[in-house]
């Protein structure tokens, strides 16, 4: 049995699909994992499958006035929460089967539909919530019963969890649930320790126990004290005819909760101290263990193997956060031999954790909306999937949890792009824009990411692609070297080359992503053919120098390298050169790698920060028409009031 789909209206974040998105989330019945920004809803999903649900901890689960979705300061009066599940065994379908919906199909699943609405108290000072949890497609089927509970409770791990104390003894422990939950725990509540042959071992906890105590009273020690306190003591506080006596007893009673409120689980020291030392462990590896104590309940039980998990990377380092995702999706798919899979759904704000995982497995969340990315959901085709599973790592990975997303092929462009739109006043750190590096190959893979099989659903996530048009320059024909093929600005008419950009902006374009093709060659050269000359010639200087040096330029020697660039460049203005000469000898150091591009962004950045290049709308007009297409898109400047 798996959650198939879950639906809600008007709960926090999400609404009723008219003014703000209804929740309605169809699950696969292994892996699921909830990316996002902050904020974006992802707890809220969590927070539904546990409202209508409940969870193995028996924590108290209840509806608040808050929950309720609101719009400006109108609150709604009433919620609803759907949760429907499929793949029900034969035994499963036999225990809840006065619950159960028929679909036309023939198919059976069971679905619990928790309505509540808000009531005002006679004082009309404070509100009440009711709520009712009924089977059946809109609640139109019974009131679900304790069999149905205990059928489908999820197991919860909350953020930041403290796995420790979770581990701890004491009373109503989660390991005492997670053991008394336990396949073979039936039959151990019996005592079946004999007194009258105190030798034998028993074979169940409770006479373990028991056998435990009857030795332990017979110890020297606990013997002798209990007599002390007897004899000593409490004898001379009892009055004639009264027994006052105590007793030391490892259990108050001999019930099996009681005994397995006892129970700690921890991890044993590292290998170069004794194993018997208590020794204190890290918070990720006990995270880890907490994890994998509740992955064993789950695999054994015949309840629903559902585990809800916020945030799993909380306390591991990167590499620990990979193993745990790679975990978690083994024990989610086939199951180990005389296992069944557990189902997972859990948030993540880890790039490390959702660069492991297959993108099919991710659903996006952004503003109460969900955006699945398993086949057929978006543009991307199966051998995208395969090639970013292979490619994408953690840097990559960002795009998953930011407001909009550049992808360039270069580092220079992911090095100058930050600082150009900072200077603008279009800060991507302010937009909360993230940098895709794909290094000049599979651009067109991750564009697609973030576009939608159904054209007509929009993330609300800009995208910007930004690729050269690769043609070169006629102006930079001495030092380029000519090809057969065509290469040149000579070499095409002016339709071809229009032809050439429209099939670079449509291979990839769509939706809320667009592709901003260079409009003359590539990024450094349009830069300075378009009113960034000066930038970089001098940061093409700096860098020209820093290669002579070993890249170690010191204060010093960049000085003197910035005041040569400033007299060099006097000397190219007063030549006259027409625009595209211009910018082709000042990139010509960059194409005969007498430096190197990504230290030249490196010192453009640098520059930039200066403010004697321009700043504001006045650069912004300065950058090449692609560029200010890019920026517009990812960082639109604010409107004045």
């Amino acid at each position: 049995m798996f959650l198939k789909r879950i639906r809600a209206q008007n709960f926090r974040v999400f609404g009723n699909g008219d003014k703000a998105p209804a929740l309605d989330w169809g699950l696969s019945p292994g892996l699921n994992i909830l990316v996002g920004e902050n904020d974006a809803g992802k707890s809220t999903v969590i927070d539904a499958i546990r409202q209508v649900l409940w969870t193995t901890s028996y924590e108290f689960v209840r509806l608040l006035d808050a929950d309720f979705h609101i719009v400006g300061n109108a609150r709604t009066e009433s919620l609803f929460i759907e949760a429907t599940f499929a793949g029900l065994t034969p035994d499963q379908e036999a225990a809840v089967v006065e619950w159960l919906s028929y679909e036309p199909d023939g198919s059976v699943s069971l679905i619990l539909h928790l309505s509540a609405r808000r009531i005002a108290s006679r004082s009309g000072k404070r509100e009440r919530v009711e709520a009712f949890t009924r089977a059946g497609k809109n609640g139109d089927g019974p009131e679900i019963g304790a069999a149905v509970r205990d059928l489908v409770r999820a197991t919860y791990l909350r953020p930041l969890r403290d796995a420790e104390a979770e581990l701890s003894p004491g009373r109503l422990s989660r390991l005492s649930q997670i053991l008394s939950a336990h396949k073979n725990i039936e039959g151990q509540e019996k005592n079946d320790f004999d007194a009258t042959n105190p030798t034998s071992i028993p074979a169940n906890l409770v006479g373990l126990m028991a056998f435990a105590q009857h030795h332990l009273g017979k110890h020297d020690v606990i013997g002798g004290v209990e007599t002390a306190i007897n004899t000593q003591y409490l004898k001379e506080f009892a009055f004639a005819g009264d027994l006052l006596a105590s007793r030391i007893r490892i259990a108050p009673d001999l019930s099996l909760q009681a005994i397995l409120e006892k129970f700690e689980l921890s991890l044993q020291p590292k290998a170069h101290i004794a194993p018997d030392e208590r020794c204190a462990r890290g918070l990720g590896y006990n995270n880890a263990l907490f994890m994998a104590t509740e992955l064993v309940l789950l695999s054994d039980g015949d309840e629903l193997a559902l585990l809800l998990i916020e945030e799993p990377e909380a306390h591991l380092h990167p590499q620990l956060q990979e193993r745990v995702q790679l975990l978690l999706e083994k024990k989610s798919s086939l199951p180990d031999q005389g296992k069944q899979p557990v189902q997972v759904v859990m948030t993540t704000h880890s790039p490390s954790l959702a660069a492991g995982a297959d993108i099919a497995h991710l659903t996006l969340v952004s503003n109460g909306e969900l955006f699945p990315l398993g086949h057929g959901q978006t543009k991307l085709k199966t051998s995208d999937y395969e090639f970013l599973r292979r490619f994408i790592d953690a840097t990559k990975a960002n795009l998953f949890f930011a407001r909009g997303v550049a992808i360039v092929e270069g580092p220079a462009e992911a090095l100058l792009l930050p600082a150009l739109a900072k200077a603008c006043d279009r800060s991507f750190s302010d937009h909360g824009v993230s940098i895709v590096n794909v290094g000049g190959v599979g651009l067109y893979h991750y564009a697609r990411i973030l576009q939608r099989a159904d054209e007509k659903v929009l993330l609300p996530i800009p995208v910007a692609c930004l690729t050269d048009r690769d043609v070169v320059p006629d102006a930079a024909a001495d030092y380029v070297v000519k090809a057969t093929a065509k290469r040149f600005d000579a070499d095409y008419t002016a339709q071809e080359l229009a032809d050439l950009v429209k099939a670079k902006e449509t291979r990839a374009q769509g939706g809320s992503t667009i592709v901003c093709v260079s409009d003359r060659w590539t990024f450094e050269y349009d830069l300075a053919r378009h009113g960034c000359g000066e930038l970089m010639h001098s940061a093409i200087a700096l860098a020209k120098a820093a290669k002579t040096k070993d890249e170690l330029l010191e204060e010093k020697d960049e000085l003197v390298a910035l005041a040569t660039a400033q007299d060099e460049w006097a000397v190219l203005l007063a030549a006259g050169h027409a625009d595209d000469k211009l910018a082709a000898l000042i990139y010509q150091p960059l194409h005969e790698k007498k430096a190197s591009k990504a230290v030249c962004a490196q010192y453009a950045a640098h520059l930039l920060a200066t403010k004697k290049y321009g700043v504001g709308d006045d650069l912004f007009a300065k950058l090449p028409p692609y560029l200010q297409r890019a920026l517009q898109h990812l960082a639109p400047k604010a409107k004045a009031p």
